[in-house]
C-alpha cells in the first residue's frame, strides 16, 4: 500500500495530471507573504522566521517542508514598499524541491470608516526553483518505458506569482496566482525522458480580527484559506484561534480534505515567537499515513507595535 501510495503521487507529476502541487501549510497565517507576495511587509514589522512540517508520519519518506523566511516593513513608511523572501525545501518519496522566492509589494493608504487607516497592497513574486528525482528509487512494471527516468535527474524553472490584498485593523482580504506562468521542464536520462508540468494555483485568503470587549487586548482570529489549481477539486481551510492578553494563542482548523487540527502559540518578550499544530484524517486513509506535525519559530528583529499581534 505504502509503494502504491508513492507511485500514484509520482505518476500524477509524471503524466502532467492537474492537482494541488504547492506545499499546504497549517499555520499559514504566520507567513501569509509565502501564499500571497502582496502581503509583504504589511506586518509592521522586520522578521525572520523558520517553519517544519512533517506530514503523513507513517509513510515512508513521508512529505516534509522546511522554510527559512525573511519580512520586512522598513520601506513602508516613506515609499510604501514592502519586501520579503524565502527558501523551501520539498520532500516526498523520490522527488525533491529546492526554491528561492523574492516579493515586492506596494500598498496604497487611505482613510475610511471611523477613520482607521485601510490599505491595498499589490505584490508580485520572482522564483527559482530546482526539481530533483531519484529515479532508483521507483517501482515501475516496464524498466525501459519512456516516460521513466530510472536515474537521478534535475530540472530548473523560474517562475512568476501576483496577488492583491486589502486589510485594515480587523480584516483582510487576498487574491493570488502562484506559479503563473505554467512551465514544463524534463527529467532526463540516457534513454528517457519524463516531463514535469507546473500548474497555475489560485489562492483566497480572508482573515479576521475580533475584539473580545471583556477581555482586554484577547481576539478571536478567523481565517479562510480556499486553493484551486486547474481539474483539481477546491480545497479550503477554516481556521479559528483565539489570542489572550496579545500573547498566547490557541486554535482549531478544518480542511475540506477531511482534516481537522490543533494549534497552540506564544509570543515571548515581543521578540519571539513560537508556534506548534497537530492535523489528522478522517478517512480510510488515515491508518497507512497517518498525522502531521508542524513546528515554527521567528525572530523579530523590529516591530512598529508593541506585539506582534
Amino acid at each position: 500500500m505504502f509503494r502504491t501510495i508513492i507511485i500514484l503521487i509520482f505518476s500524477s507529476i509524471l503524466h502532467g495530471v492537474s492537482a494541488q502541487q504547492l506545499p499546504m501549510f497549517q499555520q499559514y497565517r504566520n507567513f501569509g507573504f509565502v501564499v500571497n507576495p502582496a502581503m509583504s511587509g504589511t506586518e509592521d514589522m522586520e522578521a525572520a522566521g523558520v517553519l517544519f512540517r512533517y506530514q503523513w508520519t507513517k509513510m515512508p519518506k513521508a512529505p516534509i517542508t522546511a522554510l527559512a523566511t525573511f519580512d520586512t516593513h522598513r520601506f513602508k513608511e516613506d515609499n510604501n514598499m514592502g519586501l520579503s523572501g524565502y527558501f523551501i525545501h520539498d520532500r516526498t518519496g523520490p522527488t525533491m524541491t529546492n526554491g528561492i522566492a523574492v516579493n515586492y509589494a506596494y500598498s496604497i493608504e487611505f482613510s475610511g470608516y471611523r477613520r482607521e487607516s485601510h490599505y491595498l497592497s499589490f505584490g508580485v513574486q520572482a522564483a527559482l526553483n530546482q526539481f530533483r528525482l531519484d529515479g532508483s528509487e521507483l517501482i515501475v512494471n516496464d524498466v525501459n518505458d519512456p516516460l521513466v527516468v530510472g536515474d537521478r535527474s534535475s530540472s530548473f524553472l523560474p517562475d512568476l506569482g501576483v496577488g492583491i490584498y486589502y486589510h485594515n485593523p480587523y480584516i483582510g482580504i487576498g487574491f493570488s496566482v502562484p506559479q503563473i506562468l505554467g512551465l514544463t521542464g524534463n527529467f532526463k536520462d540516457e534513454v528517457a525522458v519524463s516531463p514535469i508540468n507546473r500548474e497555475r494555483h489560485f489562492y483566497a485568503n480572508i482573515y479576521g480580527k475580533i475584539p473580545l470587549g471583556q477581555y482586554e487586548d484577547s481576539y478571536l482570529m478567523p481565517s479562510i484559506w480556499g486553493k484551486y489549481a486547474f481539474h483539481a477539486p477546491f480545497h479550503f481551510d477554516f481556521n479559528l484561534r483565539l489570542l489572550f492578553d496579545e500573547r498566547f494563542i490557541v486554535g482549531v482548523g478544518y480542511n475540506t480534505a477531511n482534516m481537522v487540527s490543533g494549534e497552540l502559540g506564544m509570543e515571548i518578550n515581543t521578540q519571539y515567537r513560537f508556534g506548534y499544530s497537530y492535523s489528522t484524517q478522517f478517512t480510510e486513509w488515515n491508518t497507512f499515513l497517518g498525522d502531521s506535525h508542524e513546528i515554527h519559530l521567528t525572530y523579530i528583529l523590529d516591530s512598529g507595535k508593541q506585539s506582534w499581534y
